[in-house]
């Protein structure tokens, strides 16, 4: 009985040390190679760059979208959208996913899109005023003014203490984009 016991306490002590392992296991730390900077081809050297920020990224989405956006904005529209569209299709898009891809869209003056994930956002959380007002900013800042200022009018008058929609909606008249 004893000695079956021990057997069984040593069975056990390699198991949770194994998972115990596994768990406190580190990926191996990425290596740079400061030769990807050099030469005169700065898309390829972005590509490079932008590859291993993709990987580090790993699941992140937020960091994801880091990536996606500087392709996006830095002339491969299609490979930013491909990360956006990885992002998006997973099972968990959170309303913070869809705000940073509208902003990207805002910079890069593809409106349409840029207010569609807005809509997305404000779907995933209707009651976000903060959201609610940037939207209206880059609405007033693409022209629609009569349709900011219906946002602006509602959501500062139902939060007339909050500093930020102030300064968004004023900004948005002045041709600043506005802080999240």
């Amino acid at each position: 009985m004893r000695k079956s016991m021990v057997v069984l306490l040593c069975g056990v002590s390699c198991v949770i040390g194994g998972l115990a392992q596994r768990g406190f296991a580190k990926a191996p730390k990425p290596t740079f190679d400061p030769a990807v900077l050099q030469g005169s081809d700065t898309k390829a050297i972005a590509g490079k760059l932008l590859d291993q920020a993709l990987v580090l990224a790993g699941d992140g989405s937020w960091e994801r979208i880091a990536v996606g956006r500087v392709w996006y904005l830095g002339g491969d529209k299609a490979k930013g959208q491909q990360i956006f569209d990885g992002v998006t299709g997973g099972k968990k898009v959170a309303d913070s996913d869809w705000f940073r891809i509208a902003r990207v869209y805002a910079q890069a003056k593809d409106w349409e899109k840029a207010d569609a994930a807005f809509g997305m956002a404000l779907a995933l959380d209707p009651e976000d005023d903060d959201g609610m007002v940037e939207q209206a900013s880059y609405m007033n800042l693409q022209g629609d003014r009569a349709k900011a200022e219906a946002v602006f009018a509602k959501v500062i008058a139902a939060q007339p203490d909050k500093m930020y929609h102030y300064t968004n909606a004023a900004g948005s008249y002045l041709g600043v984009i506005p802080q999240d």
